[in-house]
């Protein structure tokens, strides 16, 4: 689809990739864009981006539309990207200031992958034009919503007041949220946890796969080591595999590490904790020491001859690891132990194993389930996990956990209803000696004029107690009625 290709420079160059189009002019935009999200950041949002921006290059050359045109005449090329390339319906929203997006059954993209591509043109074009390169307002954001906002915010009493004073009219939160994109996507429903995945069978299974393959001689050193802080930090995936030896060094502090997370802007500052479990400290000690150095092109043995920068865990090709291999990895060895768990499970599950868990075990150590529960205990200190622990920005992420704790008491309870109905569920017994024992006990013969049916596939009610109570009666019944007409 993008028919764009890229060059890649010359060691030393300035500009890491060269993009150009099908007629081989450069597209200098992307190219410098590409440059300057490279000290932005992770790489893998660099990359992900660049994967929209493709396309929408690739569109607007086939339109005939610089990518620096003015903004009321790229939002019309735009809207034509979202309905003919992506198959997208499009509603003017609040007297054409923004248009609403709306995927069909012929949208090629899931809706957040559509999300992801909004902000790629976003961050494009707030790029170009920090860089002094794009002389009009950002096109994705709408200048008259812009304005309104501005009114709004100086229209709330007490403007200026911090939230914790308890006099500002509304939220610093609410009225940052308040809309300015030109582009508007329908509120999502918001996401909840997978409850099945937080029951106590599947929890044990998933520990279950995970320490089967720890114990598999198959698995190197350096995945172990990933599933391990994976599942004792509830870090995500990208933060653990792309630890950089200064990270790991953390400034001579054991037992914890700095690592870039989700929104830090390829900085640093959130601490993961692995102090208390031996296993990952000898796992990381035995690649340091005896993995590592083989996997090094330049043969380097000790950490601290190692830059801050450099990546932690390496290739065997001595090239940074990176999400992709681990999948790699992982998509071989998991299938292998996948009996073991009753639900298929990603990478991604173990984090919310991690939190699932923890909340349990505060809630727990703060009596949940006696006279004695201190709620306030349990608010505070579970406010601390969200924010130091996890690294969350806002104090109501982990609303979205705890509140499953009831939907997964809910579902124990209804898989206990189920297994008492399972005593008495109909059940297809063939060549079943206790069923047939059941039916002659009950001394029920069939009507006249109708061939009695055979035993073998035919679908019977299970004999459990109160029905063999309710035979021996109708035997009783029937002896007594035989006596009556004896007499």
């Amino acid at each position: 689809m993008t028919k764009i290709r890229r060059i890649k420079g010359s060691p030393g160059a300035p500009y890491e990739v060269v993009f150009v189009d099908q007629q081989g002019h450069l597209l200098v935009a992307l190219t410098e864009w590409y440059r300057i999200r490279s000290g932005q950041g992770p790489t893998s949002t660099r990359d992900t981006y660049l994967a929209c921006l493709l396309s929408f290059f690739a569109f607007l050359s086939e339109k005939g539309c610089a990518w620096n045109a003015a903004p009321e005449q790229l939002r019309p090329v735009l809207i034509d990207f979202y309905r003919e390339r992506l198959g997208c319906l499009i509603r003017p929203d609040r007297g054409r200031e923004r248009i609403e997006v709306l995927p069909t059954r012929d949208t090629p993209l899931q809706e957040s992958t559509l999300q992801v591509l909004r902000s790629a043109l976003r961050d494009f074009y707030l790029s170009m034009r920090d860089e002094r390169l794009y002389v009009f307002p950002n096109p994705l954001t709408s200048e008259t919503l812009m304005h309104l906002k501005c009114l709004h915010e100086q229209a709330i009493v007490n403007a200026g007041a911090p939230d914790h004073a308890g006099i500002r009219g509304e939220t610093h939160e609410r009225s940052r949220r308040l809309p300015t994109a030109f582009i508007r996507y329908p509120k999502a429903r918001e996401w909840v946890p997978d409850l099945r995945k937080e029951l106590a069978d599947v929890r044990t299974g998933i520990h279950a796969v995970l320490d089967a393959m720890m114990e598999s001689p198959s698995l190197s050193c350096r995945e172990k080591i990933i599933l391990e802080l994976l599942r004792n930090t509830g870090a995500r995936l990208h933060e653990l595999v792309l630890l950089t030896v200064g990270g790991y060094r953390n400034q001579g502090i054991a037992g914890q590490a700095q690592v870039v997370s989700k929104g830090s802007l390829g900085r640093e500052i959130k601490t993961i904790y692995f102090v208390h479990h031996p296993r990952v400290m000898q796992l990381l000690a035995h690649y340091l020491e005896h993995v590592r150095p083989g996997w090094d092109t330049q043969g380097r043995r000790r950490l601290d001859g190692l830059e801050s920068e450099e990546p932690l865990f390496l290739t065997e090709r001595g090239t940074p690891y990176s999400v992709k291999s681990f999948y790699y990895h992982w998509y071989k060895h998991a299938p292998r132990f996948r009996s073991l768990c009753p639900v298929t499970f990603s990478p991604h599950d173990i984090r919310h194993l991690f939190i699932t868990e923890f909340l349990i075990m505060l809630r727990q150590a703060c009596g949940a389930g006696t006279d004695h529960f201190d709620p306030e205990r349990y608010q505070r200190e579970r406010e601390a996990f969200g924010s130091t622990i996890m690294g969350w920005q806002s104090a109501h992420t982990i609303d979205v956990y705890d509140h499953s704790r009831d939907g997964e008491q809910t579902l124990h309870v209804l898989a206990m209803m189920q297994h008492h109905l399972a005593e008495r569920c109909y059940l297809h017994l063939p060549n079943s000696d206790e069923a047939s024992l059941a039916l002659s006990q009950a001394n029920i013969a069939p009507p006249e004029g109708q061939p009695a049916h055979s035993v073998e596939d035919e679908t019977i009610w299970l004999p459990d107690a109160e029905t063999l109570a309710w035979i021996k009666e109708m035997q009783q019944h029937h002896e007594r009625g035989t006596k009556k007409e004896g007499w």
